[in-house]
């Protein structure tokens, strides 16, 4: 995702480094807020039983219901893979996880 974006821009461009990190930091955030939502819109249709949930992407306002909680969580799963390249890909939070150390001995 990142990639295509540089690649897309010509070497005599007026987008500097500097701009590229704060688009793509921006794209971050905004990722976190919706994953947020999703987050509390799953939680809603599956621990608190209701059946609609009025999602706010920060944007505008969705009326999720039951039928819609398949593509809420497979959005979601595909969210955290974008967050996880988009950290990876700024150097932000490098956590074991994402690595797996095999011991010598």
């Amino acid at each position: 995702m990142i990639d295509t974006f540089i690649m897309l821009v010509d070497e005599g461009s007026s987008v500097t480094a500097e701009s590229q990190r704060k688009f793509w930091n921006d794209t971050l955030i905004n990722s976190r807020v919706i994953l947020f939502s999703l987050d509390k819109a799953i939680y809603a249709l599956t621990k608190e039983e209701r059946r609609s949930y009025n999602m706010d992407t920060g944007q505008t306002t969705i009326n999720v219901t039951l039928q819609d909680l398949p593509n809420l969580i497979d959005r979601r799963d595909k969210l955290i893979k974008q967050i996880d390249e988009l950290e990876i890909r700024l150097d932000i939070n490098q956590s074991p996880k994402r690595f797996q150390g095999v011991p010598l001995w």
